[in-house]
């Protein structure tokens, strides 16, 4: 099976420079992540915490950067049916796809553009912080003029039946006040609070849902993102994503986890 997914969201409109600039980081070392990422977005709500496992069921699975007139196509060969209904992508993947292209070969093409990045130092706290604000920028997760609502939630992927239903109620408080969700993006208490908000948000009637799944490209394959995230952003690695969520909270709750949330 081989199909076409035009962009949605993301990436919409790009120059020639710059898609000769993702043309070029496509077919570099950076293909390989770019194909797993995109790979666990496709099975965006598997219960799955083995990679390997995911990678070897969809080992025949290929995807290709076209050039277009006003940007890029994605080419799929071989996707995971389930991303599909009645032969069109589903919407919310579609979207995320696009993410995936924008954070592991957009702004990775971005970070080594030394006109865009003069100077760009990793090693320093300015640089960095400097950094993880271009990506959620470029992203378009920081909104101006809104009221805080942004709540950011940390908590672990295999959790109890009790445990997620608190997580849910929690959520569910949280969305009748109108408030958004960010969290790891993945299953357990990355899912339950954001389906608890959008019961919440469907119960006021509130049209502006934004459930943001934060990761990382050595997290997503394990952890691939649950079907409630509508904004998917990829961190260039942990200490950059842990970054980012701080600075995109306007509040934070932690639900039970283990070594990760106790890192976070």
């Amino acid at each position: 099976m081989i199909t076409h997914v035009s962009p949605l969201g993301s990436m919409d409109m790009l120059s020639q420079l710059e898609v000769d600039m993702l043309k070029r980081t496509a077919s570099s070392d950076l293909y390989q992540l770019f194909r797993n990422c995109s790979l666990a977005v496709l099975n965006s709500g598997s219960l799955t915490d083995n990679s390997k496992e995911l990678l070897s069921r969809f080992e025949n699975f290929d995807i290709n950067v076209l050039r277009r007139e006003r940007g890029v196509k994605l080419e799929l060969i071989n996707p995971p049916e389930d991303a599909f209904v009645d032969g069109r992508i589903i919407r919310s993947l579609q979207a995320n796809l696009f993410a995936v292209l924008r954070d592991i070969l957009f702004v990775y093409g971005q970070i080594h553009n030394t006109v865009r990045f003069p100077n760009l130092d990793l090693e320093s706290s300015v640089h960095i912080t400097n950094l993880v604000f271009s990506i959620l920028r470029n992203a378009r997760a920081l909104h101006v003029g809104e009221a805080p609502n942004m709540i950011v939630c940390w908590g672990g992927h295999s959790i109890n039946e009790n445990e997620y239903l608190y997580a849910r109620r929690v959520g569910t408080q949280l969305g009748l006040r109108e408030l958004n969700i960010c969290t790891g993006c993945g299953p357990g208490a990355m899912e339950a609070p954001m389906k608890g908000a959008a019961v919440g948000h469907a119960q006021q009637r509130y049209r502006d849902s934004r459930f943001i799944g934060m990761t990382e490209p050595s997290i997503i394959a394990a952890e691939p993102p649950n079907p409630l995230v509508n904004e998917l952003i990829i961190m260039p690695d942990i200490e950059k994503r842990l970054e980012a969520f701080v600075r995109i909270a306007h509040g934070i709750i932690i639900f039970p986890g283990g070594v990760g949330t106790a890192e976070e």
